[in-house]
């Protein structure tokens, strides 16, 4: 997988509160980021530690902090973070020598999460937490156990049946605020744009 790099050079860093667009986008399937992006101290620093000249290894870097902390991410599914780590490594491919856990990379994925927070994306997160652990108690659930002093089902099938018709609900609510979290992205990104166009004369 080729990562794509978009990238200008701008007299100062600019405070986080005045970033107006989003750093990271995915054009024609490859991560592409803002010139903005490498005036930021996590991810230049990403950046300035890959001294090879095509610099692909700081372009997988930052393709991974997009595709772990992004909720537009196609790997935003899989909750458990090593999981989710180990499944973008073998995606972008990454060298094994790549450290997810470095402090430098931690820092990283942890700046992007708490830039893209909006009431969207925390009700998102809430909503396939919901699922997971409804998922995870009906995969465990034995409907055959019993109270030793009863003798009665430990569960009540009832409430097993309630959850399962909540389900789909749940479904249809996650991707409704799936889409909402896209479309504030792309607003965010038309008003990049916007922004962008200042930079035009500079030889991007």
């Amino acid at each position: 997988m080729t990562v794509g790099l978009f990238f200008c050079i701008l007299p100062k860093e600019e405070p986080i509160k005045e970033i107006k667009m989003n750093l990271f986008e995915i054009v024609n399937n490859v991560v592409t980021f803002s010139p903005q992006a490498l005036m930021i101290g996590p991810f230049k620093k990403i950046w300035d530690a890959d001294e090879s000249e095509d610099k692909i290894n700081a372009n997988l870097g930052l393709a991974f902090i997009y595709y772990m902390s992004d909720e537009r991410s196609d790997f935003m599914h899989i909750l458990d973070d090593d999981e989710r780590a180990e499944e973008i490594k073998k995606f972008i491919d990454l060298p094994l020598s790549w450290n997810d856990k470095s402090k430098e990379v931690v820092r990283a994925i942890h700046y992007y999460e708490q830039l893209s927070v909006t009431t969207s994306t925390k009700l998102l997160q809430s909503t396939r937490l919901i699922l997971q652990k409804i998922g995870s108690f009906l995969d465990n659930v034995n409907m055959e156990a019993v109270d030793e002093r009863t003798k009665k089902p430990i569960h009540d099938i009832t409430k097993i049946t309630s959850a399962v018709e909540k389900i789909p609900k749940l479904i249809k609510a996650l991707s409704e605020i799936e889409k909402e979290v896209i479309k504030e992205k792309e607003l965010k990104a038309q008003s990049g744009n916007r922004t962008q166009s200042l930079f035009d004369d500079g030889g991007i």
